[in-house]
């Protein structure tokens, strides 16, 4: 991989789809990565154009038509390495943040082009996320009414410490399969 280019940070970008809460290991551990698929505005793609003339690119990889929007997928495997489980985000105020991104948010990235000698390709790492607008969600209560009781409102957001690994191995020994 070669470089030609300085990271830059985008105008603000409507996210499509986000794997920012843990490594997506869908192709491997050693594939693991966070990544975040944005919706590209003329801005950017301007600018990705104009990236690939400069640098002679082939093709620019992550982009993609998706419901008849074009999007962009930037990952990368810093905090991996780091084993750094979430990636950290960043507020509007450039403050430090445990929120993450997710469908309908908005957010600015900033991205690390790098031309890939394998196809002379050009790809974008993720470097950061300043989120900078939560969307309002419409949770479905599942066909529940309202009653009496706990009212889970007012808790504070937890994340869980165990994983998938975190099996004890003689739990399973009383299941019939």
């Amino acid at each position: 991989m070669k470089n030609k280019t300085e990271s830059f940070v985008t105008e603000t970008l409507e996210v499509k789809w986000s794997h920012l809460h843990k490594p997506d290991d869908k192709f491997g551990v050693d594939a693991a990565n966070h990544n975040i698929t944005i919706i590209l505005d003329e801005a950017l793609e301007q600018k990705l154009e104009e990236l690939q003339q400069e640098l002679g690119c082939s093709k620019v990889n992550g982009m993609k038509a998706v419901d008849d929007a074009m999007t962009l997928k930037a990952k990368t495997k810093l905090y991996v390495k780091k084993d750094i489980k979430c990636f950290p985000c960043v507020d509007a105020n450039a403050s430090a943040t445990n929120a993450l991104p997710f469908n309908g948010d908005k957010v600015k990235l900033k991205l690390f082009p790098m031309v890939i000698d394998r196809d002379n390709s050009l790809s974008l790492f993720l470097n950061g996320i300043q989120i900078i607008e939560k969307s309002e969600r419409d949770f479905d209560s599942g066909g529940f009414e309202p009653t009496d009781g706990f009212d889970g409102s007012t808790v504070a957001e937890t994340v869980s410490e165990s994983t998938d690994t975190d099996t004890d191995d003689d739990s399973t020994d009383d299941l019939p399969f």
